[in-house]
């Protein structure tokens, strides 16, 4: 009889079902999933989808900035321009694709107006920056007066440091930019810091320089591009340095539709990886599938993209989620994200009011019947005397305030619970100096919940 043909070799199953914990054979396979989503959340950002997805503000700004560069690179024009966004929006991304999208690799100079705290600083940067691409030393012959403000900078290496010419030739160092073999680009990070300088003798010689270069004078070109979060910022331009600038302002945006971040969730959690073990990939596909189909995840995402459109920040949420895999926990969950988002969120400025003493928190309490009956600004006696009534009128053990004493009532002072509103004076006793209370009924309530005490939170329920 003739053969029987052998069945094809069966494919892994789907899984119906996520194990609660992982299975000690693919705890490779989840060291190498973090890693990769680690890896995909460094290189994340606003421009990483390419331009289609960036919405028309930042397209519109990339495409100009690209024509504006390949004008300084393939025809040696002088240029500039100013990259105005918000924080988180892409600017620095930006201006890194439109470089890395040139023909030709430029001289890129970059300074950090956070550094460069001055324009010797500036200078010495400048000329460390073209050390190091080109292996020459520019204008040796004019560092005969170096060594004056070497303590300018704390930072500097004791060890061999490049020849850089005093401030005073800043303008020579700058027009000799334009005579390298290749195009410049100038980049000025936080401009804005830059225009507190003195005189603002770099901004004035790199525009200047930037606004003589012509065409066909057998130059190399530069282009100098502000990066910063301030619209006013060519307000604070001196007028002989405004004359200088191009008046080219590109303005960024991060994306505001709701598509565009849950794709950024879904491009970090699916990040491919080389499986050892065949059935980790399929049983990771549904993982994501119900992670992101979770109700509250995308409400918690609608939530931090409504307050901030930073990608950083969902970058933070996202490594919490991350560093919280773990083999008795290996798939990612609502309850791990809403943890990682309100962990970024506004901190808790009281986390440990439910440890403070049985005493302190009555007070705590008596403070919010004061404010609910109209009295915003209390004293320490005003506190006690409602805490007594309270006593009186309630069958719990008997409690003393700090034996009565306002000891207990300076430590929640000292915490910053009690603010003063009245300047301190010698003719008023301590108890009847005036205060207000800077927890809100919610702070109180969190706390008395975390205590568990029942006496308290009938107490604190009377005030709503």
């Amino acid at each position: 009889s003739p053969k029987k043909a052998q069945p094809p070799a069966s494919r892994p199953q789907s899984p119906t079902r996520i194990p609660r914990n992982l299975p000690p054979h693919l705890g490779t396979c989840l060291r190498l999933q973090r890693r990769a989503m680690l890896l995909e959340l460094q290189n994340c950002s606003v421009e990483c989808d390419g331009d289609a997805s960036l919405g028309p503000t930042n397209t519109a700004a990339s495409q100009q900035l690209k024509d504006l560069l390949v004008g300084t690179v393939t025809r040696g024009e002088g240029n500039s321009c100013f990259v105005l966004g918000p924080r988180g929006s892409g600017k620095t991304a930006l201006v890194d694709r439109a470089i890395a999208s040139l023909n030709q690799t430029p001289i890129v100079i970059r300074l950090s107006g956070h550094t460069e705290l001055n324009d010797r600083l500036a200078l010495r940067e400048i000329a460390r920056q073209l050390s190091l691409q080109t292996g020459k030393t520019y204008l040796t012959e004019l560092n005969g007066d170096d060594d004056q403000d070497d303590d300018d900078n704390p930072f500097l290496d004791a060890g061999p440091s490049i020849d850089i010419p005093p401030p005073s030739h800043l303008p020579a160092l700058v027009s000799a930019l334009t005579t390298l073999s290749r195009p410049v680009v100038v980049i000025l990070d936080a401009f804005d810091l830059f225009a507190l300088h003195a005189r603002q003798a770099l901004l004035y010689c790199l525009l200047d320089t930037a606004q003589s270069c012509r065409v066909g004078q057998g130059n190399n070109g530069i282009a100098v591009i502000g990066v910063t979060t301030r619209i006013d910022t060519i307000n604070l331009l001196e007028k002989r340095v405004k004359s200088r600038f191009s008046g080219r302002m590109l303005r960024t945006a991060a994306p505001t539709e709701l598509s565009f971040w849950m794709k950024l969730v879904e491009r970090v959690f699916r990040a491919r990886i080389e499986a050892p073990e065949e059935e980790w990939e399929p049983l990771w596909a549904l993982a994501v599938d119900n992670f992101i189909a979770d109700r509250k995840v995308l409400e918690q995402i609608q939530e931090t993209v409504a307050v901030t459109c930073d990608i950083r920040v969902l970058q933070r949420i996202l490594v919490g989620v991350v560093a919280a895999l773990a083999p008795s926990s290996p798939f990612p969950t609502c309850a791990q994200f809403l943890s990682a988002v309100h962990a970024q969120r506004i901190r808790d400025p009281f986390p440990h009011l439910s440890t403070l003493p049985y005493p302190s928190i009555c007070l705590l309490i008596a403070a919010v019947h004061a404010h609910t009956a109209g009295h915003d600004a209390i004293t320490f006696e005003m506190l006690y005397d409602a805490f007594r009534e309270q006593y009186r009128a309630s069958a719990a053990a008997p409690i003393q305030v700090a034996g009565g004493s306002i000891g207990g009532f300076e430590h929640l002072i000292a915490e910053k619970l009690f603010i003063c509103v009245a300047s301190s004076s010698t003719s008023i006793a301590p108890g009847f100096t005036r205060y207000r209370s800077a927890l809100t009924w919610d702070d109180v309530k969190r706390a008395v919940d975390k205590m568990g005490k029942t006496s308290l939170k009938k107490w604190l329920t009377k005030a709503q």
